[in-house]
Order: C-alpha cells, then sequence, then structure tokens
C-alpha cells in the first residue's frame, strides 16, 4: 500500500473517532434523556446563552410567578455583567450551567482553545460561587477533546430532545406542545439572550415568542399533569417526583 494511502486512511480514522465518538455519544444521550423524561413524565426548561439585560430578568419574573425552576445555562463573559441576574436566579432555585465562557464551536477551534474556552466558563461560575455539574456545547457540537474534559472534571454533558428554533426559525407553540404531548415530555431547548444571531426574528419578537412559549408550555404541564424538573432531577431524583416551586 502506497504511503499517501495508508495516511490518507489514518487521516480520516482519525476524523471518524474524534467528531465520530461525540456523535455517537450525543445521540445515545438524547435517546437517554428522552427516556428519562418520559419515565417520570417530565418536562424541562432549559435556556441558553445568556443571562441578558431583557429575557433573562422578564422569564424570571415569569417562572417566580408561576413557582416553577428552571435551567440554565450562562455564557461566562455574559455572566460577568449580570451577576445580580444570576444571583436572583440561584435564588430563585433555578439550576445554573456551564455553556463555555466565549460560545466557541468546538468544531471550529482547536481542543485546547474549545476546552480552555469551557475551563473558563467554569471558573467564571466558581467565581461566584457555583459549583456547575451540567455543561451544554454551543450549538451542541463537541469533540473527543470535550467528551474526555468533562469525564475527568465529573461534568454532565447536556444535550436536548426538543428544539424550539427560537433563535431562526421558531417552532409554532402548538406544534412543540403536540411533540411533548406523543413523546410524554422531554427537554426544551430556548434562548434567553436580547439579540438572537440573525435578521430574524426581531429582539421584540424573539422575547415575545420565549416568554409566550414558556407560559403556554407551564400551562400544558399543569393541565396534563406533567412535572416541570430542572436538568439534573431527571438523574438525582426518584422517578415521578415534581418540582414546580423553588428550592
Amino acid at each position: 500500500m502506497p504511503s499517501e494511502v495508508f495516511w490518507f486512511i489514518v487521516f480520516f480514522a482519525l476524523l471518524g473517532v474524534w467528531f465520530g465518538i461525540p456523535l455517537v455519544f450525543r445521540w445515545w444521550a438524547s435517546q437517554e434523556l428522552a427516556k428519562r423524561a418520559r419515565s417520570r413524565r417530565a418536562i424541562v426548561l432549559t435556556y441558553d446563552d445568556g443571562p441578558g439585560d431583557i429575557v433573562t430578568p422578564r422569564l424570571a419574573e415569569l417562572l417566580q410567578r408561576r413557582k416553577v425552576r428552571a435551567t440554565f445555562f450562562v455564557i461566562g463573559r455574559n455572566t460577568a455583567y449580570h451577576r445580580k441576574t444570576v444571583c436572583r436566579l440561584c435564588s430563585d432555585g433555578h439550576e445554573i450551567g456551564n455553556h463555555t465562557h466565549n460560545h466557541l464551536n468546538a468544531w471550529k477551534v482547536g481542543p485546547l482553545q474549545a476546552v480552555r474556552d469551557i475551563r473558563h466558563g467554569s471558573d467564571t461560575l466558581a467565581g461566584l460561587g457555583l459549583n456547575e455539574a451540567v455543561f451544554r456545547p454551543p450549538f451542541g457540537k463537541s469533540t473527543l477533546a470535550t467528551l474526555l474534559y468533562c469525564l475527568m472534571h465529573q461534568t454532565r454533558l447536556a444535550f436536548w430532545t426538543h428544539d424550539s428554533r427560537d433563535s431562526w426559525d421558531r417552532l409554532p407553540a402548538e406544534q412543540l406542545l403536540e411533540q411533548l404531548r406523543e413523546a410524554e415530555g422531554g427537554i426544551v431547548l430556548m434562548h434567553d439572550f436580547d439579540l438572537p444571531r440573525g435578521a430574524v426574528p426581531s429582539p421584540e419578537e424573539h422575547r415575545d415568542y420565549v416568554l409566550s412559549l414558556t407560559e403556554k408550555i407551564i400551562d400544558f404541564a399543569e393541565m396534563h399533569d406533567f412535572n416541570l424538573l430542572v436538568f439534573s432531577d431527571l438523574f438525582d431524583r426518584p422517578e415521578g417526583s415534581a418540582n414546580r416551586g423553588p428550592a
């Protein structure tokens, strides 16, 4: 076999390991999450990329009024500017997870840079006295380095089962609720940043959509006897346990 062909095969084999194992793990993890949510008849509200100036405080007010806890995957650089908001989320009993410091896509940067971004986000939360146990990769993208880092630091990778698509192609609320009904629960992905990445929707449309969808999911859960849990409850709490109020 020519050496060029050999190294070509080795290169693509390494790529398969580097990206393929995390992809398989994500598929398995999503299946496991769906199973755990179904067994507990649970819905988990999760919000990425905050905290923001407007959406996050409005969400905090809504969730407090409805006596519901959620999981917020925060970006370190945003957390540094919104310490009071993070403290309020904690005092209201919400779960805070790491979403890196600068929201780097692990598929587009080197492994050391990606791992440093995870660690920097974790250190920022630690500086606020938070010992987060869950991590959600930006864009849901991870590599073998991501998996190894989380394994070494006993951090759970937190994916989702239902994407609201609120930041790019909003899913009609009725369609998302129907998905939750058919799946008998799930983990819902939303975003509490103030400025959507694309031109559509506008900041106001995004804010109104997220707040409205959150309230509709809460109404749906109460009407159909679903438990509204935080992410870690799926692993740490007995099956069927409800947790609808601040701790």
